[in-house]
């Protein structure tokens, strides 16, 4: 039986480092399950959201350069950019000097609904750590930026 959902009867990390990365294991999968549940509820998948964040980040983009950022596919990208055009949330358009490229760009009704899903997360953002000191919240996020880094670089030398 889980004690939690990171600790099983009987089970003793060997380290310190161990159990962190088991707790963060256990974050990841429940942050990603509210997560999807949340987008769900409006009809949209994770893959589909993080595109539309990553337009209403950043600005139009090429569907390269999209792939590249979220580490998917052209054709992976193509699809999602297809659904989401189909469903009014963006749109595409000539590349200012490279005719073979287009732009993706958000609408009208993809703008709206990247600022619904900001407020909602930052909502939830201020609810999670409405609890916690500022000094512990500061150190909290230094410890995930050096995590970050580790993960990337190991991410980058596996190329």
């Amino acid at each position: 039986m889980l004690d939690r959902f990171y600790e099983v009867d009987g089970y003793q990390p060997a380290t310190d480092a161990v159990a962190a990365l088991d707790r963060l294991w256990a974050v990841s999968l429940r942050l990603g399950e509210l997560m999807q549940r949340g987008l769900a509820m409006r009809g949209i998948t994770l893959a589909r959201a993080a595109v539309i964040s990553l337009l209403a980040r950043g600005g139009p983009s090429t569907q390269r350069a999209l792939s590249l950022v979220l580490r998917v596919t052209p054709r992976n990208i193509t699809g999602l950019v297809d659904a989401l055009e189909g469903e009014g949330l963006v749109s595409r358009g000539p590349h200012p000097s490279d005719r073979r490229a287009t732009i993706v760009s958000l609408t009208e009704a993809g703008a709206a609904l990247a600022a619904t899903l900001k407020r909602e997360q930052d909502a939830f953002a201020e609810r999670l750590f409405a609890q916690t000191d500022p000094e512990t919240l500061r150190t909290f996020m230094s410890t995930v930026d050096n995590v970050l880094l580790q993960v990337e670089q190991r991410l980058n030398s596996d190329r």
